[in-house]
């Protein structure tokens, strides 16, 4: 009888938004592979149970530390998960990377981070965002605004006034497959504005996100909350241009910078937690 593998993993949220995490410097698992171990392992009360699994890989150009892959929980490939690159860059550090800046490959490009100390929030600095389209109309939101913006992966921005009475799962569901955005689908995020802040003080942002290949709401999204914050100071909803941004798991800090129109100086600061080390049998 052939012997099955033993796998060594780490469980690791951010702000309640959980990950499987692989060292595949190891293993090398194909992409085939990763997309099955996916959808094993991240279904709940039968697998693991997680959002998505992060694989910790070799870089493909030694300038850079490592790359980050990330599947979702059906096995569809994310390009960009926030808190699952911060969640990564504290596996990384727990691996021997003792430097204090860290730059990595993703599939959404080249981030640098800073994972700081255990307990401190991983600083993730952020490409600047692309193909922001402001006050779509869709018939899903009764007349009312969408936006849509790339922050790693693909979002839309919807203002409710009453955070918990947004149809989350009903509306997500609909919006995420509409064929306004086709093929990638997209993460919807409803936003409800606490504090728009000034020039001395964050502005404090409530948001809800379903998010696509999860395929329900998650308890946080580290590039939604960087679509939500973006989004309401573009279209004036905020004063300020750094936020908090309160999700059900946790809070998530934002910063970002508008020159002459264009979104820079864009980051990310999120809590890290790991919560136990496991083998299994693949």
């Amino acid at each position: 009888m052939q012997r099955r593998l033993i796998l060594e993993f780490t469980k690791m949220n951010g702000s309640g938004n959980d990950f499987v995490v692989i060292d595949n410097r190891f293993y090398y698992f194909s992409h085939e592979e990763l997309t099955g171990l996916a959808k094993r392992l991240c279904e709940r009360r039968v697998g693991v149970g997680a959002d998505g699994i992060l694989a910790f890989m070799p870089p493909e150009d030694e300038q850079y530390d490592y790359r980050m892959k990330y599947y979702n929980a059906d096995g569809t490939i994310g390009t960009m998960c926030g808190n699952g690159a911060c969640c990564l860059a504290r596996f990384a550090q727990l691996a021997g990377f003792d430097s204090p800046t860290l730059r990595f490959e993703s599939d959404a490009g080249i981030y640098t981070v800073e994972p700081g100390q255990p307990g401190d929030r991983v600083k993730l600095f952020v490409p600047n965002p692309q193909n922001i389209r402001l006050s779509l109309d869709h018939p899903a939101q009764n007349g009312e605004d969408i936006h849509f913006i790339w922050t790693g992966t693909e979002h839309a921005v919807y203002f409710v006034d009453d955070l918990d009475a947004a149809p989350v799962a009903a509306m997500g569901r609909t919006v995420r497959k509409d064929p306004m955005f086709a093929p990638e689908g997209v993460n919807v995020n409803f936003v409800h504005v606490e504090t728009p802040g000034d020039s001395n003080t964050p502005a404090q942002l409530n948001v809800r996100t379903y998010e696509k290949g999860v395929e329900c709401e998650t308890l946080a999204c580290g590039t939604g909350a960087l679509a939500s914050a973006i989004t309401a100071g573009l279209t004036q909803a905020v004063t300020a241009h750094q936020a908090e941004v309160n999700m059900p798991g946790g809070t998530l800090g934002v910063g970002y910078e508008v020159k002459e129109g264009e979104v820079s100086d864009v980051y990310l600061l999120g809590n890290v937690e790991t919560v136990y080390r496991g083998t299994l049998e693949v």
